[in-house]
């Protein structure tokens, strides 16, 4: 039998020099004596180009990327000769080349999917995904981008190049150069799983990159007000309407444990009575779509009817006049000032504070405020029942009479 000749050559092309001044990669297979040359999606500058190795100069990050792509192309190549190989195939650089690039068969890049994802979790607004969900995956798909611009040198990548050193650089990135904290890389690593995860179940890849990599998220400390805290707030003399509607709004919040989303979201129609014979809110909540029953306590009825004539009530049939979260939360850090808080008040802490003060701190069970917070799993609920000092407090008064007597 003729032995087969197979050699595989990396070169640039100074004749096709592009608009940034790089000279595209390209990659030479030759199989008995005859070539087929494909563009590897790579570029780079002339002059770190290195002719005698056929790679790039230096060890520059982007330097070792480019070269380890090119190694894995060189790994794969040689697979699928000796695939075809084994299974008696002919072998030239023409069919060596289609088996590389997958001909026949849809290849799918990373962006490409990744913007597939996040369309069709767009027409599920509001259905299946809340608009803060679909944020987040499209935030993840533009630093995603900018990741492999600045990494790669490309628009995009093809799914077989991912690997476990892709995501790590990728979390490198997100802390370094987005300036990420810990909790909120993880997030944005969290979307490129699921993207990738669909890849592997639709086997558009066959090695998950994400194998023996954790995406971990550090324990984060949640503040909340005291009930002293509160009752400040509440008797601060306020003569700027715009800051007496947001402590009105914080809480009405503060007193119900209604995220923003929900708060902004409230009609009249809400409002229903409940086992009780009270008045209760009845809300499903934006992120979960789990049903809410809240009962509304006197300060909570109050502001309410505060607002019963209000233009927002009678134009656009909302219960509270509630303006943009961004707004909200630059009027509560006024509010906080002119109150003397010197904790960071943000919309997310009235929650934290219904959980913690207003709830847990006095005595009601935690499988009934993980009910009030629709929360789908008591774990969740877990995450902001802090012991509060107080109530550590009053838990001792008796043990402390027991040993003094």
């Amino acid at each position: 039998m003729k032995r087969t000749t197979f050699s595989i050559l990396y070169f640039i092309k100074r004749n096709k020099m592009l608009r940034n001044g790089e000279a595209p990669i390209y990659l030479r297979i030759t199989v008995n004596g005859k070539s087929v040359e494909l563009s590897i999606k790579r570029s780079i500058r002339p002059e770190l180009w290195d002719t005698t190795k056929n790679k790039c100069k230096g060890a520059s990050e982007p330097a070792k990327a480019t070269n380890d792509y090119l190694d894995s192309i060189r790994g794969q190549l040689y697979t699928h000769q000796q695939t075809m190989q084994e299974r008696g195939k002919v072998i030239d650089a023409k069919t060596l080349s289609q088996a590389f690039l997958g001909v026949g068969e849809k290849q799918w890049q990373l962006l490409e999917l990744f913007q597939d994802h996040n369309s069709q979790m767009e027409q599920l607004l509001n259905k299946d995904f809340s608009p803060n969900t679909l944020q987040r995956y499209l935030a993840a798909f533009k630093h995603l981008g900018n990741f492999i611009q600045v990494q790669y040198n490309c628009s995009d990548i093809y799914l077989n190049e991912l690997d476990h050193a892709f995501v790590t650089r990728f979390e490198q990135y997100l802390k370094t150069v987005i300036s990420c904290q810990h909790n909120s890389a993880m997030k944005h690593v969290k979307a490129l799983k699921k993207v990738v995860n669909l890849a592997l179940a639709n086997d558009y890849i066959k090695k998950d990159p994400f194998a023996n990599y954790t995406i971990s998220i550090k324990e984060v400390k949640r503040d909340c007000l005291t009930q002293a805290e509160l009752d400040q707030i509440a008797s601060k003399e306020i003569s700027i309407e715009r800051l007496d509607v947001i402590r009105d709004l914080f809480l009405f919040q503060c007193y119900t444990g209604l995220a923003f989303a929900d708060l902004a979201s409230l009609t009249p129609e809400h409002i229903q009575i409940g086992v009780d014979r009270h008045k209760w809110l009845f809300v499903e909540r934006t992120k979960t779509n789990t049903d809410c029953r809240i009962p509304l306590f006197p300060i909570t009825e109050e502001i309410v009817s505060k607002y019963k004539d209000h233009p927002e009530r009678i134009i656009k049939n909302r219960l509270l006049p509630v303006p943009s979260n961004q707004k909200m939360n630059a009027y509560l850090k006024e509010l906080g000032a002119i109150c003397g808080i010197t904790k960071n008040i943000h919309t997310h802490l009235a929650r934290h504070t219904y959980a913690t003060t207003v709830t847990l701190g006095n005595n009601i069970p935690i499988e009934t405020v993980s009910k009030l917070l629709g929360h789908k799993k008591i774990q969740t609920t877990q995450i902001y029942a802090k012991v509060l000092e107080t109530k550590v407090s009053k838990d001792m008064e008796g043990l402390r009479e027991k040993f003094t007597a």
